[in-house]
């Protein structure tokens, strides 16, 4: 009976297995990382980037943006002994004189910074990444809404030493579970294989395959359809946060309640979901964060 169970069972493990070689390969095409690890949430993958970088470095500063990052940015760091300490962005986007003086003068081990502010602001990834080596601050980047675009500076390992993202509700790969970790330096992963028992991916495996095959156009869609809503808004004088740069999302300023109520009615008649700020994850001032992320893709031939 036992032989006749192994029979049955083997073949199924093997073609989860499989298809688990098939994603970390993908992922590894996606971040140019010669290394990648799928985990259970995008958390996970911060946790295991800040216990990494406790353990390759004798420093106790973790740099976070002073906004447009993701809420685990300030939480996690302490779980490890570290500090977070900010550094000052323009609505999101850093400050490279900031980012200078604090990697150097607070002797920071790492920096943790999200390839879109606030998912709605690119930021400048080579300059950063170029600081960061400079000052021998390892550089973690949390790709989650970069995921997919073969991009030159977004999501790459020639600039990030470990990319991080999240395949979770609202994302472009939005399986609604599950992340990654991922690195050139096999030995990171070495020096924290304790820490990996207990987030391994519990996902279906196939969707996620299918998922981040898709998840260029899912992107492209996201930005393309931000990119007519600023010039939308811009035309009628609103104050779009960053309008120049790429972004996922788009952030309106608004001055008064008059201002407030009209983008409040705009996103209502277009169906798009919406998030009021200030927030921290999103901007520190008065606007709406227009939620494009959260579209499907079918959309794309409303209003």
């Amino acid at each position: 009976m036992l032989n006749r169970i192994r029979f049955i069972y083997r073949p199924k493990f093997l073609f989860i297995m499989e298809i688990q070689e098939k994603i970390t390969g993908r992922l590894k095409e996606l971040t140019r990382h010669k290394h990648a690890k799928i985990l259970n949430s995008g958390n996970s993958a911060i946790l295991a980037s800040l216990c990494i970088a406790s353990r390759i470095s004798k420093r106790k500063i973790v740099l976070i943006p002073d906004q447009g990052g993701w809420i685990s940015f300030r939480k996690y760091p302490k779980k490890f002994g570290l500090e977070a300490v900010e550094v000052k962005t323009d609505r999101g986007l850093i400050d490279l004189e900031d980012l200078e003086k604090k990697t150097k003068d607070k002797d920071a081990a790492a920096f943790i910074v999200t390839s879109f502010a606030g998912y709605f602001a690119e930021q400048p990834m080579p300059e950063i990444s170029k600081i960061c080596r400079k000052n021998r601050c390892l550089l973690i980047e949390d790709a989650t809404g970069a995921i997919g675009m073969s991009d030159d500076s977004l999501c790459n390992g020639k600039y990030s030493d470990i990319i991080v993202g999240s395949f979770g509700r609202w994302k472009p790969v939005n399986l609604g579970t599950g992340g990654f970790i991922s690195t050139d330096k096999k030995e990171y992963f070495e020096k924290t294989e304790d820490i990996y028992p207990g987030l391994e991916f519990d996902g279906d495996a196939e969707k996620l395959l299918e998922k981040l095959e898709d998840a260029e156009k899912r992107t492209l869609f996201f930005l393309e359809k931000s990119k007519k809503i600023r010039k939308d808004l811009k035309k009628e004088g609103f104050d779009v946060f960053h309008a120049e740069k790429r972004g996922l999302n788009a952030v309106v300023g608004f001055k008064n309640d008059a201002e407030k109520q009209k983008l409040i009615d705009y996103c209502s008649k277009n169906g798009y979901e919406f998030v009021l700020c200030p927030k921290d994850i999103r901007v520190d001032e008065n606007a709406v964060s227009i939620e494009v992320k959260r579209l499907e893709m079918q959309s794309s031939n409303g209003p």
